[in-house]
């Protein structure tokens, strides 16, 4: 006798919907240079650059210089693998306040990346920390005295304070 071709057995036929993985840090800094693309100010570049660095060790579980290390290292991978003009402006930005231990490795892919993207207009702008001089520096506490704060004013094109 011939197999009835009548109603499926009741299993779900629906697939297992899986949320796809959070996009790693490394991309999210590559999408976010797209932004150094119209900057003349390498004070602007530094500041994009070190707030990336600083989001990397507050929010990783190493070490700060572990996680800016990782951060740097990401980084030069992924814009070595997919060259772009906003990967070549994220490295000149990081190159200019990373850690001493990873200069050479971001300086060495802007050479490679530099032969088939443009350079942005401040990389060759006075190096970090030789454009600016301090002139004074003080030390405040809350009235509470819980909170300590350095700030340091520097003389330069752009004269700023720095508050530590």
């Amino acid at each position: 006798m011939p197999k009835s071709r009548g109603r499926r057995k009741a299993t779900s036929s629906k697939p297992v919907r899986r949320s796809p993985l959070p996009p790693r840090r490394s991309d999210l800094l590559l999408r976010d240079a797209r932004q150094l693309t119209g900057l003349t100010d390498p004070l602007m570049a530094e500041t994009w650059a070190s707030g990336w660095l600083g989001d990397a060790w507050v929010t990783a579980e190493l070490s700060e210089r572990e996680a800016e290390h990782r951060l740097c290292m990401e980084v030069t991978g992924r814009a070595s693998t997919t060259p772009s003009p906003h990967g070549l402006n994220a490295i000149a930005a990081l190159v200019r306040v990373a850690p001493a231990t990873d200069v050479t490795m971001l300086a060495e892919t802007i050479d490679i990346l530099a032969e088939t993207q443009p350079l942005p207009p401040w990389h060759t702008a006075m190096p970090a920390g030789t454009a600016w001089t301090a002139v004074a520096a003080w030390r405040a506490v809350d009235v509470w005295e819980s909170e300590r704060v350095l700030l340091i004013d520097y003389d330069g094109p752009h004269p700023h304070t720095l508050m530590a």
